[in-house]
Order: C-alpha cells, then structure tokens, then sequence
C-alpha cells in the first residue's frame, strides 16, 4: 500500500461528500444529497485547483458580486437542506461549465423524485427577459438556431407566469420544434431540452401544444426514434397523455418501438398514479403478453417495470399466466428488491467498477470512497425502474467522473454475459466519451449478441461524429443483420449523416427505404455549439 499520496494530489484531511440515507429499495430518493454531491464533486474534481479548495472557491465568488462566506459553501455541499437551481447556474459560472449543464440535471431529478421546487425557486436567474430579448430568442428557437440553452432560458421566462399568451401557430411552431430537436439531440443537448420540454408540458398554456407535437412525432408511420419523445407523457396526470399511452399500447400498433416505449411510459405513469383503476385490465394484458414472450429480460425490460410496477391485487392476476417460473421469479425478487439481479451480484459488480472510476478520475485533494458514485452507478445498472436509472446516469455524466466511468464501462460492455454487456452499453449512452468513438465502433461492428450489438450501435449513433470508415463498417453487416439490429444501424448512420443512406433510402425493401427517408428528413444528430 502507498505510504505518500499520487502525484498531484494534496495531503490533508479526505474530503466526504454527501450520501444518500435511503435504502435503495425504499423508493424513496435523497434528492438534496445527489445535487449536494454533484455540485461538490463538479468543484473538488475539476481542472482547477484553486476552485478545488474552499476559500479559492469563496474568492471566486467574491470577484463575481456574489456575496458567500465558508458557512453557506458547506451548507450548499452538506445536502441537508434545498438548493435553488441559482445556486446550480453560479457553480456552473465560476466552473465554467456549460450554462444548464448542473442546473438541468438537478431539475430533473427533483421534479422527478421529490417534491419540486416552487416557480420561484427553480428560476436559474433573477433577471427576466425584456420584451424584446423574449422576442430575440422566441425566433431564434423556433427557426432551429437555439441551443439547449436557449430552451432553457424561455422555459424559465415562461415558468415565471401563471399564463402565458402566444398565436395558437406561435405555440405550435415552438413545440413542434422542440419535440423534433428531441428527436435529434445528444448528451447536454438534450437533457437541456428536455428539462425545457418538461416545463411546457406542465405549463396549462403549453400543455395542450406539447402533447399534440409529442403524438404527431411518435405516430408518424416512419419514425425511427421514440422513447426520447414519448417519455414526455410521463411527466403530467393529463388524461389525454394517459389515453395516449395507453392507446400506444394497444396490439393494434405495428410498431414494436412504439409500443415499448408506451410500455415504459406506462411503467412511470403508474408509479406516479396517474392511472385510474379502469386502465388496470389494459396495463395487466400487456405485462402478460409481454413476458410470455421467449426473450431475454433485456430484451422485456420495459414490460419487465410494469410488472413490478403493478398494484399488488393486479400482480396476483398476472403472474399465474406466465408460462416460465423464470419469468415470475424475476418480477417477484425485484418487487422485494428493486432491482434486477440478485443484490449480491449487483454489490459485487459495482464493487469492482467504483473504485476503479474514482482512482482514474483525477483529484486535488485525499478523497475518502466515494459511497454516492457507488450507488449511483448501482442504480444506472441495475435498478428495475427507468427512471431510477436514467437519473443516476445523468448525474455520474454531468460530473467529473464520467469520462473514467465511460472507460470502465465500455470494459464492462464486453462482458460473456448479455445482460451485463446490454446494460453497460446503455448506460453508456448517458456516459458516452467521444475519445472511445473507435472502440466503440469496432465492438459495434464485431460483436455477434443481436441485443448488445444494437445497443453498441446505439452508441455509435450518439457519438455522431463518425469517419467515411466509421459509417462504412457499420453499413458493411446490414443485409445480414437482424431486424434489431437493422435499426439500430439505421439509428446510427442517420445521426451520423452517414453519405450510405441516401442509397439505403433507394432500398428493394420497402422498411429500409422509409426508414433511411426518414432520418434524411430528420437531419443528423444535435451536439450544441456551446457545450464543451
């Protein structure tokens, strides 16, 4: 064992940083805590070392007007009381992070897990938009030129007012915009997005335009991307986004997509209550249908939820027609658990991966074991339900871990065993690092696992910024791929504005030819100018 610390890093005291006090099969999240523990590490693991410490921090502060002393800097990072998303944005101004890059993420998670802040609070600014810089960014949103960020700042103009009062084309033009960026949009980019479509959808003004932009994208008989669309729905008690969902649902979709991405939706919808009890019998016949299925559990994960989301009297009707005692053990072990493996062989994993990513990731100061990178990349991995793990993902890539996570988990992408590889590879789409593009690549194009090859396309396709190589091995297995894989390979080179498409658009087969048309007329994916 080292008896000096690294190179580079500082003697003293180890910095602890805050932890979750819940049970992770409490269904309860500390919310307070992850953003605490995010804005901490995203200061005491940056580049600058200066800002790493206290006082260099508080100085900072200083210089830019902002009036702080060492008392509310450690109540900021202690996580024992709520932050305002202005105290997200000024960590985001001194660390010269991209603008909503923390403030997005922590908005999401407490409107998803707690109780949300009031309009007032969750403002990111003081300052409100003049009439004429409403007008300014009102344009330039709607014409295409706006960044995450920029959806942001109206989101938050909007949110400051009970009503708000647009041309019914002003409101149509605005959603459908932002809904078919969604469709598009990588990392920051989107989640910035989102955090902004999710303030329309729960305005009463914008409601109504959001939800029919969200059900004119995910309907039309063509398109290749949903669940970055349809997930909206889960965000609102409205009845039209229930009936939406369920009728998403329904056998009569020739979409396969569609209806996992409804069935997904559903699972958050019924956590939230925003189902009545007639919507039961629909939900139950589609938890069964699905698991009668002969697939993998990655490949019914999102069935998979909803069962386990199910009210107990429902589960009861449910399980007795599942035709493998596999099936039922699964659902049974994660509705005690939470999770979607056995807890020992999910502790064991993380056990292995956490350590690793904190040695890699480099720090100024001794560090104690980061207990909350623990369970945050526990949770990416393994908890049963999607917004859990879509979360947790979201906070280890906003900080500075992720490009050692993103190392790590590309490792563990490789793994023997599907379900572990399937899952690290969609983690990594949250956690994606750009200088992995040629690994990735090349697992992509050599792994022989339909599912897992389709996800490691995936991540192809969000990295966007592929070589004429790149996309010409990725074509090369198209004919001889499975249907999954066939559109995950679509998925890629349509975000990557691959120069194989337009002839895939000129396709025999008729699937083929849509498809390719579509991502013609989609456009390529979205990597915001101003995201670093």
């Amino acid at each position: 064992m080292e008896s000096t610390p690294p190179p580079g890093r500082r003697r003293g005291r180890p910095q602890r940083l805050p932890e979750d006090p819940h049970p992770l099969a409490s269904g309860v999240v500390g919310c307070d805590q992850r953003i605490a523990w995010l804005l901490t590490v995203s200061r005491v693991l940056g580049p600058d070392p200066e800002l790493a410490r206290r006082d260099g921090f508080i100085a900072a502060l200083k210089a830019r007007g902002i009036p702080v002393d060492a008392s509310r800097v450690s109540r900021w990072a202690s996580g024992l009381q709520p932050l305002p998303n202005r105290v997200a944005a000024t960590y985001e101004d001194v660390l010269g992070l991209t603008e909503g890059s923390l403030v997005a993420v922590a908005g999401g998670l407490r409107r998803t897990f707690g109780t949300g802040p009031s309009p007032r609070d969750s403002a990111a600014r003081e300052e409100e938009l003049s009439d004429a810089e409403l007008d300014q960014l009102m344009q330039l949103t709607e014409s295409g030129g706006g960044t995450g960020a920029d959806w942001l700042r109206l989101a938050d103009h909007f949110n400051r007012f009970d009503r708000v009062f647009l041309r019914e084309a002003e409101w149509t033009a605005l959603c459908r915009r932002l809904v078919t960026e969604l469709g598009s949009a990588v990392g920051t980019a989107y989640v910035r997005r989102y955090e902004a479509a999710a303030a329309f959808i729960r305005h009463p003004n914008a409601r109504r335009h959001l939800i029919m932009a969200v059900g004119q994208f995910v309907t039309h008989p063509d398109t290749q991307v949903v669940a970055p669309v349809l997930n909206l729905l889960s965000e609102v008690p409205d009845s039209a986004a229930a009936a939406l969902t369920l009728r998403m649902l329904g056998a009569d979709s020739d979409n396969k997509y569609l209806r996992r991405a409804a069935s997904s939706v559903a699972a958050t919808k019924l956590a939230r209550g925003h189902f009545d009890e007639a919507a039961l019998p629909r939900l139950e016949s589609h938890v069964l249908g699905a698991l009668r299925r002969g697939e993998s559990l990655d490949g019914r994960l999102d069935a998979f939820d909803l069962a386990v989301r199910l009210p107990g009297e429902s589960w009861q009707r449910v399980a007795p027609g599942l035709r493998t005692r596999r099936a039922f053990q699964l659902v049974e072990q994660a509705r005690a658990g939470d999770e979607m493996i056995p807890a020992a062989r999910a502790a064991s994993v993380v056990a292995e991966l956490a350590p690793a990513v904190q040695h890699e990731t480099q720090s100024h100061q001794a560090q104690e074991p980061d207990q909350m990178l623990r369970r945050l990349l526990r949770e990416a991995l393994f908890h049963s339900h999607k917004p859990r793990r879509h979360h947790a993902a979201l906070l280890v890539a906003a900080s500075p871990y992720a490009p050692a996570a993103a190392h790590h988990l590309l490792q563990l992408a490789c793994d023997p065993n599907d379900l572990l590889a399937a899952r690290a590879w969609t983690v990594l789409m949250r956690v994606g690092d750009h200088s992995l593009c040629d690994a990735v690549v090349r697992r992509a194009v050599e792994d022989e696992r339909p599912s897992v090859r389709a996800r490691a396309l995936v991540n192809v396709g969000l990295d966007g910024d592929l070589t004429p190589e790149h996309t010409g091995a990725v074509a090369q297995r198209y004919d001889a791929a499975r249907s999954i894989e066939r559109h995950a390979t679509l998925f890629a080179l349509g975000m990557a504005g691959a120069p194989e498409l337009p002839d895939f658009a000129k396709s025999d087969d008729a699937e083929t030819a849509r498809a390719a048309q579509w991502w013609l007329d989609q456009g390529p994916a979205i990597h915001d100018r101003d995201v670093s």
